[in-house]
C-alpha cells in the first residue's frame, strides 16, 4: 500500500475559524508538526489506520464526528454493538455532534469504515490520542467572515498528543502533533505498518 507524506506550510497552522481556512475548527494552542498523509481512505487497507494507531500507542482514541440525522441510527447501532462509549456535544433534528471513545484495535476496525463514509460525505471527522479534548463553543470567525460568531468545534490540545483529521472526500489524513513520532519524515516512517510504502512530498 502506497502513501505520500508532506509537512504543510506555516499558513496551515492558523486555526481561527475561517471560510478560507484549511481546518474546520479552532485550536487553543499551536502544534509544531502539521502534515498531510496522502491516501484514498475508501480504497486503503482496512488495517492501515488501526495498526498505525497501535504502533504509536495512541489508544484510547476520541472520535469527534458530525452525524447527519439520516445516519444517526446506523451510527448508534455500530457503537452499541461494539459497546463503545459516546457523548453528544450538540443534538437537533438535522444533525448531532458526537465524541466516541475507541478503546482498542478491535473497536477501531468496527467503526472506522463508517468514519470514512462520514468524511466522504462532507462531515467533519477528527480524532485525538489518549484524551478527549473536544468542545463546541461560540467563536468569532476570521478572514472574510471576520466578526461573525457561531458554534465552532474547539480543540484544547494536551502535552504529548496528536490530532488526526479525515481530509476532503477521504483523500488524506491530516496530522497535528506535538509528539516526536511526527517530528521528521524518518520518524514517521518508523511508525507505519510494515505493508505501507511511503514517499516524501512537498507542499508549496
Amino acid at each position: 500500500m502506497n502513501i505520500s507524506i508532506g509537512y504543510l506550510p506555516n499558513r496551515y497552522r492558523e486555526f481561527t475559524q475561517d471560510e478560507d481556512g484549511h481546518f474546520p475548527f479552532a485550536v487553543d494552542n499551536t502544534f509544531p508538526y502539521v502534515l498531510s498523509v496522502g491516501v484514498y481512505l475508501p480504497k486503503c487497507d482496512d488495517n492501515f489506520v488501526p495498526s498505525w494507531m497501535d504502533n504509536i500507542k495512541a489508544f484510547p482514541l476520541y472520535f469527534y464526528a458530525d452525524i447527519d440525522s439520516f445516519l444517526k441510527n446506523e451510527y448508534e447501532e455500530i457503537l452499541n454493538t461494539s459497546q463503545i462509549e459516546n457523548r453528544y456535544l450538540t443534538e437537533d433534528k438535522k444533525s448531532s455532534v458526537s465524541v466516541a471513545k475507541i478503546q482498542d484495535i478491535e473497536q477501531l476496525l468496527t467503526t472506522f469504515p463508517f468514519c470514512i463514509t462520514l468524511g466522504c460525505v462532507g462531515s467533519t471527522v477528527v480524532w485525538s490520542t489518549e484524551e478527549d479534548v473536544f468542545s463546541v463553543e461560540q467563536r468569532e470567525w476570521g478572514g472574510k467572515s471576520k466578526g461573525y460568531v457561531q458554534k465552532t468545534m474547539v480543540i484544547e490540545p494536551k502535552v504529548d498528543m496528536s490530532i488526526f483529521v479525515i481530509g476532503h472526500d477521504g483523500n488524506s489524513i491530516d496530522v497535528l502533533s506535538n509528539q516526536s513520532y511526527f517530528s521528521t519524515y524518518e520518524n514517521i516512517t518508523k511508525t507505519l505498518p510494515e505493508f505501507v510504502i511511503s514517499s516524501l512530498c512537498e507542499f508549496g
